[in-house]
């Protein structure tokens, strides 16, 4: 998996260059050919891979080794001359000028590393020839592979007829396929299961394959696996042996076929289909061109046929049908992993022994529901003694031995290698990430960029390509989405824990990074996560990454950060109840580019000495007054900082305009803002958060002038400390660039009109606003508003409103409301024709509303309603009297509103009532034409 880091290191030496070409225009040529030559390697990395995992040979093995650390070590070079060139050019003319022969001595030295480090290249590609390395540009028809993975292709190869005898949860998922499959169309459609490798695809079609109903229907079926290196002559042959009636001579037939090109081929395949109604099920296809070429074989009769696939990436499945949504196969229920695991571990009574079940349930939760991991743990305990030590042996060596088990790594590993080598490097950093924890996605995006993982194009965000990036991964189901905003961009995600010590195990392959080095050394591994005290490292290569988690020991103060190792830092993380100071060495970090800490720290205040940090672009600071950290007025120094994130505390006025490159500015007292005279240098500022304290002389018209020279300004947030008031004043409708406004605290009367408003205003949050229910009449004409947040926006009176009501055609262009914690309200009521257009719906905490709007049932727009923390008499009516008016919705979620688990109790046999209850009521309402079970009921 070496391709990955050397493709990472060109695109690095590629970036830097262009970046320092006046630094390093003196040692031009030898950079280029470092760079060329390993853009050169990368042709033979993979075959050099595979071989790896044919022979298991140490000399190939070292071979790759050799190419990473001597491309880690050419990056490292022309960094730290860089920072040395660029620490002389900051200086007076005086100085430059005394220090003159020691650039010079700069500059031979490094000339002299860059020969060192090319001759090693071309001695290090040279030698390939020895191992016969060659060049591997694609796959397909006449291409070599290794034996080992025709023969792992072989065992993984899919077949219709293997029957599996313990198959656990699949009924609901079964009927949901077949349904889609019977669909009423004469037309050839496309049904399609999606999911990560080992979720169960295979087996969910198989099951369908060989349902009575599918078997009944369809006159002609056929089982084609596919897989990652398809070949187009042998798949069509192979089809049209499939399809051939039991009385016809086989052999004839292959010689026959053996005789035609492949336009005969598709030809013959065509005839053998045309006048029939058939299924034809491909399993495990990867790529779009490989559908392309199949379909196009296969006629579209008016037969009602149908074609079923199974892929890891969702691109394929739209692909193939862009108007049936795929249908995406999730991990198993606790439940129906323990069911899955007593089949598999005790086959016979299919019980467990008292004293086993912890252990055995401990050992399950490392599988988080994949069922192919279940098997493999389920099989592997079948064969050892029923003891407790024996089970908590296997349970010590849990991730290494379950990842590295010949069927899972085998699975893992084709998604990774098939990821392109930029989303390669990506998903090794995911490694770094805290585990067990939702990935947040704001804090992803920074270390990518950080990182210089994300490349330009044209004119191109990086944050807009960060999550083309993330997309990519969701789409082939190595990340699992938690949370989505309301304007449907991913707000975190989730890496199965198997695919993470999958990823940990190949970044330490890469040299990438480790977790908790034990004692001295950091050895060559470039980023480091701790969960322990941080000690002082010697190292060989210098660290990229330290992020520290839940360390309950101080971290010696940082003071081991100044080493060497540590000198090329550029993510520096902190999330530690431990660390109380932060000292300033950290200044000495001339490289680092995103500063972090979380809210278990203890750290008071950042060290002046932060201003050194020239190539910082991120600051990361809890968004809380009550976990403020102290900042010295020192951050106008920071030429390259474009996010300042988190409550900004400064004793004295900030001069943030001096700031041209920074795009958010998180939340800072409003009198910091005022008095700044140039803010309109801020031409790049698109967020701003400003806090109105206690004693601020207020001119919300002059704030609103200032803001509106800002052109790039497209967030604000206006928040109001306890006891104070925001006066909409119709200086906000000269923000004209602001399309998200969250306005938090206490807020005047609306007027009647909501001119005051930006007039662009797409996003609207109101927090404690105390308002009355009547002020949605004016929010109600807010034309171009898609997303509306209601958060304890409502007073409470003595006594309680009677309803909320949206009038007739309100809110016409509105996509999702949340209504949270509206305590006010009894009933909310809407005229006809309101919220038309109205996608999702969140209530939340509204404890005096007693039942759903009657009109809910003409939102035919609505694809979910999300129901969390509502009284039971609330939830009783779900089930009761409201069943009707949720018949049409797709996706209904009822639950919680937190996403951790382990705080969410609430009576389970009450919910899956409720879930029963409505799809069964469902299916009884839907007319024949339509997709059975269609409604998706969600009691997370």
């Amino acid at each position: 998996m070496a391709e990955a880091a050397v493709s990472y290191v060109a695109e690095r030496l590629i970036d830097l260059f262009d970046r320092k070409v006046v630094f390093l225009k003196n040692v031009q040529q030898g950079v280029e050919g470092v760079r060329n030559e390993l853009i050169r390697m990368k042709c033979f990395l993979k075959d050099a891979d595979m071989k790896q995992e044919e022979d298991e040979a140490a000399t190939i093995r070292n071979w790759v080794s050799e190419i990473r650390a001597v491309a880690y070590h050419a990056e490292d070079v022309i960094e730290i001359f860089i920072h040395q060139i660029e620490s002389q050019q900051r200086q007076s003319f005086f100085v430059k000028c005394a220090f003159y022969p020691k650039k010079l001595y700069c500059l031979y030295e490094v000339g002299k590393e860059i020969e060192s480090i090319q001759a090693r290249i071309l001695e290090i590609s040279n030698s390939r020839e020895r191992y016969g390395i060659r060049n591997i540009q694609g796959h397909g028809e006449g291409e070599g592979s290794s034996t080992t993975r025709e023969k792992m292709r072989e065992l993984r190869r899919s077949s219709p007829f293997v029957a599996n005898k313990d198959v656990v949860g699949l009924e609901k998922h079964v009927n949901s396929v077949v349904s889609i499959l019977l669909k009423e169309d004469k037309r050839l459609c496309v049904a399609s299961i999606v999911g990560m490798g080992g979720i169960g695809k295979t087996t969910l079609a198989k099951e369908v394959y060989n349902q009575s109903q599918i078997r009944n229907k369809f006159d002609t079926r056929a089982w084609l696996y596919v897989s990652q290196e398809y070949k187009p002559m042998k798949i069509i042959k192979e089809l049209i042996l499939q399809l051939a009636k039991p009385e016809e001579d086989k052999a004839m037939i292959v010689d026959r076929m053996d005789q035609l090109s492949q336009a005969g081929l598709e030809e013959m395949l065509q005839r053998r289909l045309e006048d029939t109604c058939y299924l034809i099920v491909l399993d495990d296809i990867w790529t779009t061109e490989a559908w392309d070429f199949i379909v196009r074989s296969l006629p579209g009769n008016d037969k009602s046929s149908r074609l079923l696939l199974t892929s890891r990436r969702m691109e394929v499945a739209l692909h193939a049908d862009a108007h049936t949504p795929p249908y995406k196969l999730e991990v198993l229920s606790e439940e129906e992993s323990w069911e899955l695991f007593l089949k598999k571990a005790f086959s016979e009574n299919l019980e467990c022994p008292q004293d086993l079940v912890d252990v055995g349930k401990a050992i399950l939760q490392k599988c988080d529901g994949l069922p192919l991991a279940i098997t493999v743990m389920g099989g592997l305990l079948a064969g050892k003694k029923k003891q407790k030590s024996e089970w908590q042996r296997v349970q010590r060596n849990l991730s290494s031995d379950l990842v590295k088990t010949h069927g899972i790594s085998t699975i893992l590993a084709l998604s990774y290698q098939d990821l392109p080598p930029h989303l390669k490097s990506c998903f090794l950093y995911l490694g770094l990430l805290q585990k067990g924890k939702d990935i947040l996605v704001k804090q992803l995006m920074h270390i990518w960029i950080a990182h210089g993982l994300i490349h330009r194009k044209e004119e191109q965000k990086l944050e807009d390509i960060v999550e083309d990036y993330l997309d990519e991964l969701i789409g082939r189901n190595m990340l699992q989405v938690i949370l989505v905003r309301a304007d449907e961009r991913v707000k975190s995600c989730r890496l199965h824990d198997l695919l993470r010590d999958f990823c940990i195990m190949k970044a330490k392959e890469e040299i990438f990074f480790e977790v908790d080095t034990p004692s001295t050394s950091l050895s060559e591994f470039r980023h480091h996560v701790l969960y322990s005290p941080l000690e002082r490292y010697n190292s060989k290569s210098y660290v990229r990454s330290l992020l520290s988690f839940d360390s309950s020991s101080t971290l010696v103060n940082l003071d081991c950060i100044c080493t060497s190792s540590f000198k090329l830092l550029k993510v520096l993380y902190i999330d530690s109840p431990g660390l109380k100071v932060i000292s300033d060495s950290i200044g000495k970090l001339f490289s680092l580019k995103y500063f972090g800490l979380g809210r278990k720290t203890r750290i008071k205040k950042l060290p002046r000495s932060i201003s050194h940090l020239q190539n910082l672009e991120t600051i990361d600071m809890p968004m809380s007054r009550y976990y403020s950290v102290l900042v010295p007025n020192v951050l106008w120094r920071l030429e390259n900082l474009r996010h300042l994130l988190g409550y900004i505390n400064s004793p004295t006025l900030l001069k943030i305009d001096l700031l041209n490159n920074l795009r958010t500015l998180g939340s800072i007292p409003v009198h910091h803002w005022l008095h700044n005279e140039n803010l309109t240098r801020m031409t790049k500022l698109q967020k701003v958060g400003l806090l109105i304290e206690s004693g601020n002389n207020l001119d919300m018209v002059r704030l609103c002038d200032s803001l509106a020279k800002l052109e790039s300004l497209q967030s604000l947030c206006l928040e109001v400390e306890d006891g104070l008031c925001i006066s909409l004043v119709a200086g906000l409708s000269q923000l004209s660039h602001v399309v998200k406004l969250k306005l938090k605290g206490n807020l005047a009367p609306i007027p009647a009109h909501p001119c005051v408003f930006p007039p662009n205003l797409c996003h609207l949050t109101l927090v404690n606003s105390d308002l009355h229910p009547s002020s949605i009449q004016v929010l109600e004409k807010l034309t171009n508003l898609s997303v509306l947040k209601l958060v304890n926006a409502f007073k409470l009176y003595d006594q309680l409103a009677e309803s909320m009501t949206i009038s007739r055609n309100g809110f016409c262009g509105l996509k999702f409301l949340r209504v949270d914690e509206v305590k006010c309200v009894k009933e909310m009521k809407l005229g006809k024709g309101a919220m038309a257009g109205l996608k999702c719906l969140q209530i939340f905490k509204c404890y005096s509303l007693r039942r759903l709007p009657e009109k809910l049932i003409s939102l035919t727009n609505l694809e979910k309603l999300e129901i969390r923390e509502m009284p039971e008499a609330f939830i009783a009516r779900l089930q009761d009297s409201d069943l009707h008016k949720l018949q049409h919705i797709p996706n209904i979620v009822i639950g919680h509103p937190c996403t951790d688990y382990e705080e969410w109790i609430q009576d389970e046999v009450e919910r899956l009532n409720i879930t029963r209850k409505i799809r069964l009521k469902s299916r009884d309402n839907k007319s024949s034409s339509s997709v059975p079970g269609r409604t998706n009921v969600n009691t997370d």
